[in-house]
């Protein structure tokens, strides 16, 4: 028996020995005390109450042994088998490092957690809950179950407002249609300090510099009745002869500080520009761009938006490492005050250089035998950025990435080992501003903008292909709160691929699908999208994501170009560009994710994925094979390999590719916290299918809204989830549910699963970085 054989068998039996202690649990109860297993709780009452039910365990001063995978306490186990191996350290090992010790009920902790749960109800404004508890179980298995009442919760009938300073009061009236509290909201803590909140902003954005939250106070009258209350809001003056004052900017300075001098010495080469004192200590900064970065302005009112929005833009131009924005007020004694604004900034690295390693995964359609597998192997990728390159917080970014794999399949010979490259150099020079829209930059208030003009070139070589590509593009972002939208008003692409199978060349003489696949094709399009994602906002427990690619539109320049010049099409019907058959189409696909909060420990997550692509003009039968839709694998419909299925409900052995112009994808997913939410799992269900949008001589692969719904491959399983924080590692095994690619009658496959074997055969495992969606 070798060594690993010999190891492997003392860890077997040493997790069988932790289970077995189970039987011992009894005896180190009667020695320790009962031990707290579980506990239930239930509240009864209105929706509002009942939905306030899975908050309530936050409040329990007691909680039982935590559960591995929900059913077996490791923890407590592990404890008691090291009290086996009393003052050695085996045994410290087991009872500290490993083990949990176990949780002795205790009665004192019971009435604790009722008081806290009462407290957090009252916040909810049920003022008079009701909560008894019992005590249930075996000698060493205690369960405490809490029933709760929290009764009819009090709602405001009236709010007064009680404000000393009149402009102050004013201010307020005007914007009560915004407040946190109004008539028949229920008397929460949360919604009165939203309204501290909401009422400190409003003021500190029109000028009063030196007011906070904590200067609204309220008074809650709830002897009316009938669970009614008054609410008043209260703001006195600073003194009983004083009032609040509106701040005025006076002046602002800006200093750069890349040799972290001297900060209290502003430096001599001081710059005095229209807005603000600059002084760039050397660094080669042009004014404009903070002129344009910095929103407040001297001889304007005090905003507390604009200084906020301020900092956070000087921080996206990502050149600098630290930015320091200091407020210092003046207070003149009169009705008018002053404040100066010195921004201090450090700026980052003149150049920064990343080599990252990578293990790496993909999968990879073989176009010979048809099949689908998975791809392993090794990758390294260089950057080297140099930020301000020329001056004006421009960053060029270089980025070579060389990867090589081993492509796999029935047919594909197993030397050499590594038998797929890729060679990727992508240069990308980001501005902080839209070049060439000046007028439409400078009308930017609360947005960040950039553009990004990129130039890629990518060689590729596996079993089927050699491939070169080369392109160019200008990109536009503009990214405010909530929402980010591009625009690329020019992508330019030349696709150049040659056969490396000589089975592949020859099969695609008589392949129109493949021709279109291999020919050199030129791709020129404007597009435009959007995302939106609000799981940022501190203030939502659910979260929606939003991504749009409203429209990609290609070839249309060219050919009002290539007719207004009079060019003719060529003996096969089509024009070209530099020799070269150009592509024409329009395409959009969105991808809605909305993400659901049930309690701390589960959410539920559900996607919609669905896209369009036309051809039309000048390539009227297929669009780029790049740009088409494609189904299953890691981040799609889980139980089948990706490009696997479709299109429609076609299956046929030949060496047609599994693409379509037509995507329709759904899934839903249940996420639960397993241990200690470092450990999560799932069980999701995957539905979808790609289509053809125009006929190409294959049986049932084209779109038809009467008969779509009978070709959705469905799939369900569950996964394992390792949450790191900083990184998220998932494993997910599925099923089919209902294979399209069979026959009609025989499409639902679950009832075969009843064979073991079976359902081993069709299980499919995927290995995925991040949640799928």
């Amino acid at each position: 028996m070798s060594a690993l054989i010999k190891i492997r068998a003392i860890y077997v039996l040493l997790l069988l020995t932790i289970f077995l202690q189970a039987c011992n649990l009894p005896k180190l109860a009667r020695k320790e005390g009962a031990f707290l297993f579980e506990n239930n709780i239930k509240v009864e009452g209105s929706r509002d109450a009942v939905l306030l039910g899975p908050n309530l365990d936050d409040y329990l001063k007691q909680k039982p042994n935590k559960k591995l995978v929900g059913i077996t306490r490791i923890g407590l186990r592990s404890y008691k088998l090291g009290g086996n191996f009393p003052n050695s350290r085996l045994g410290r090992f087991f009872q500290i490092n490993v083990g949990e010790a176990p949780v002795i009920l205790d009665s004192s902790l019971i009435l604790s957690s009722i008081l806290g749960i009462k407290s957090y109800l009252r916040t909810q404004g049920f003022y008079y809950p009701e909560i008894t508890y019992e005590v249930k179980g075996r000698l060493h298995k205690k369960r405490v179950s809490y029933l709760v009442k929290p009764n009819t919760p009090y709602k405001i009938r009236e709010v007064s407002l009680h404000i000393s300073d009149r402009i102050l009061d004013s201010i307020a009236r005007k914007n009560m249609d915004d407040a946190f509290v109004k008539y028949t909201f229920r008397t929460t803590l949360e919604r009165f300090l939203k309204e501290k909140t909401r009422l400190a902003d409003i003021y500190r954005n029109q000028g009063y510099f030196d007011f906070n939250k904590d200067l609204v106070n309220f008074d809650l009258d709830t002897n009316i009745g009938n669970y009614q209350a008054d609410l008043g809001i209260n703001i006195a003056n600073p003194t009983h002869f004083n009032r609040f004052k509106p701040y005025t900017i006076k002046q602002i300075g800006i200093r750069v500080e890349p040799n972290r001098i001297d900060s209290s010495s502003w430096g001599k080469d001081s710059i005095f520009l229209k807005d603000f004192y600059y002084f760039p200590n050397t660094y080669k900064l042009n004014p404009e761009i903070l002129q344009n970065t910095i929103l407040v302005k001297p001889g304007t009112l005090f905003r507390e938006d604009l200084a906020n929005e301020s900092f956070s833009r000087l921080n996206d131009l990502r050149i600098f490492k630290s930015v320091n924005l200091n407020a210092i007020p003046e207070n003149s004694g009169t009705d008018s005050a002053s404040i100066s604004y010195f921004i201090r900034l450090q700026p980052a690295s003149k150049f920064d250089f990343i080599i990252e390693p990578q293990a790496i995964t993909s999968d990879q359609s073989n176009l010979i035998s048809n099949s689908t597998g998975r791809n392993y192997g090794i990758a390294s990728q260089i950057t080297l950025a140099n930020n301000n390159i020329f001056g004006n917080a421009e960053i060029l970014q270089l980025t070579y990435r060389l990867s090589i794999e081993a492509q796999r399949g029935e047919d594909i010979p197993k030397r050499p080992l590594f038998n797929s490259f890729e060679s990727n150099l992508n240069a990308s020079l980001i501005y902080p501003k839209l070049i060439f829209l000046k007028s439409l930059d400078k009308k930017r208030t609360t947005s960040t903008n950039r553009s990004i003009l990129s130039a890629s070139a990518i060689w590729e070589k596996n079993i089927d292909w050699i491939r070169n590509v080369f392109g160019l593009s200008l990109t536009y972002q503009i990214t405010k709160k909530q929402f980010s939208y591009y625009f690329v008003p020019t992508e330019i692409s030349f696709i150049r691929t040659g056969f490396n199978s000589e089975e592949l060349e020859l099969q695609s003489k008589n392949d129109p699908y493949l021709q279109s696949v291999f020919s050199n094709n030129f791709v020129t399009s404007f597009k435009g999208g959007f995302i939106y994602n609000n799981q940022n906002d501190p203030k939502r427990k659910n979260y929606s994501f939003i991504k749009w690619d409203v429209l990609e539109l290609a070839g249309s320049f060219i050919e009002l170009a290539n007719r207004a010049l009079s060019i003719t099409p060529n003996d096969s019907g089509f024009r070209s560009f530099l020799g070269v058959r150009y592509f024409q189409y329009a395409k959009t696909f969105a991808d809605l994710r909305y993400n659901k909060f049930l309690d701390v420990n589960n959410r539920v997550a559900g996607r919609l994925a669905l896209g369009l692509a036309v051809p039309f003009g000048n390539s009227p039968d297929f669009i780029p094979f790049d740009k088409r839709f494609f189904t299953g694998g890691a981040n799609s419909i889980r139980a089948f390999l990706p490009r696997s299925i479709g299109p429609g409900s076609y299956n046929a052995s030949g060496g047609l590719d599994r693409s379509g112009d037509v995507k329709l994808e759904l899934s839903l997913e249940y996420r639960f916290n397993i241990y200690n939410h470092f450990i999560e799992g799932a069980v999701f269900a995957d539905a979808g299918n790609i289509w053809r949008i125009k006929e190409d001589g294959r049986e049932g692969a084209v779109f038809n809204i009467n008969t779509f719904q009978k070709q959705l491959a469905l799939g369900a399983g569950t996964g394992i989830r390792l949450n790191l924080d900083f990184l998220i590692l998932r494993i997910d095994a599925a099923v089919p549910i209902f294979d399209p690619r069979r026959p009609e009658n025989e499409r639902y496959v679950f009832d075969e699963y009843g064979n073991i074997s079976e359902l081993w055969n069709k299980t499919i495992f995927n290995l995925g970085v991040g949640y799928p969606f």
